[in-house]
């Protein structure tokens, strides 16, 4: 028998081996979920809390950006939640949702209706949807500050307040 006869034996032997090894299931994972934790598992953390502060629509006049993702202008409905410990705002445009982690937040000592702001930046003809003013937790959730950046936009970039109408 030649060696590569004596192979082909040794790899048929083998494949046919390991199909009779049993293979380990857990059939009580499928019928009762719930209940049943496998022993190499660690345990599932419970799904963070998420609750709604806020919803409204707002419209853009123009092109913007905003965390990397590019706003075409039209109407848009704003949703504020709060998950976990965190905030995040969620766009909402012809069936795209767009997820924003809150950068940053800080207490709004100013009164006034919800609104989004754009600032001009970065560079010319560009802006940048830079935070949310949500009225209802007196709070600036900050989205996006590359708007300026750069010394230019520091100096010249000017910040219009689009206002939010409330669908709560």
């Amino acid at each position: 028998m030649s060696k590569r006869t004596t192979k082909f034996t040794l790899v048929i032997a083998g494949l046919a081996a390991a199909s009779l090894w049993p293979a380990s299931v857990c059939a009580q994972a499928e019928t009762a979920p719930d209940t049943y934790h496998p022993s190499g598992a660690p345990p599932s953390a419970s799904a963070p809390a998420v609750q709604t502060h806020f919803e409204g629509s707002f419209k853009l006049s123009q092109p913007a950006q905003c965390a990397g993702h590019k706003l075409d202008p039209g109407e848009y409905k704003l949703i504020v939640k709060t998950v976990g410990e965190g905030k995040m705002v969620t766009l909402q445009r012809e069936g795209h949702d767009i997820v924003l982690t809150v950068r940053r937040t800080a207490q709004s000592g100013e009164t006034g209706k919800s609104a989004v702001l754009v600032r001009h930046g970065p560079g010319p003809g560009s802006r940048t949807l830079e935070a949310v003013y949500c009225e209802v937790l007196n709070m600036m959730l900050y989205l996006d500050e590359s708007g300026h950046e750069k010394r230019m936009d520091k100096m010249f970039a000017g910040l219009k307040r689009v206002p939010v109408v409330s669908q709560n």
